[in-house]
């Protein structure tokens, strides 16, 4: 993915890692994510992301908010989420 750099909002705000020490921040940014499913099941929210320069296995991690936004249910032992479409079709996303 590639941000230019206009994009990018400042972020004031210290973030502290997985173990305590400061993360430092390059700023945040308001994207539209989608999830979705094979097929046309999808569900889409505009979110607003902080840039982080840390070292980690994580591309991204989702915040309470977003995840309450989405109606999510989160098994992490099965390394999936589940969410209700308007629809009342359930989606499931597993990671990689």
């Amino acid at each position: 993915m590639e941000i230019l750099e206009f994009e990018i909002l400042p972020h004031d705000n210290p973030l502290f890692g997985f173990v305590g020490e400061q993360v430092g921040t390059k700023g945040c940014i308001r994207l539209y994510t989608k999830f979705e499913h094979d097929g046309p099941l999808k569900k889409g929210l505009k979110r607003r992301y902080v840039i982080v320069h840390a070292h980690t296995s994580y591309n991204i991690l989702l915040g309470h908010p977003s995840l309450n936004a989405l109606g999510v249910i989160v098994s992490t032992p099965h390394l999936a989420m589940k969410f209700p479409l308007d629809n009342r079709t359930v989606i499931t996303v597993h990671a990689d």
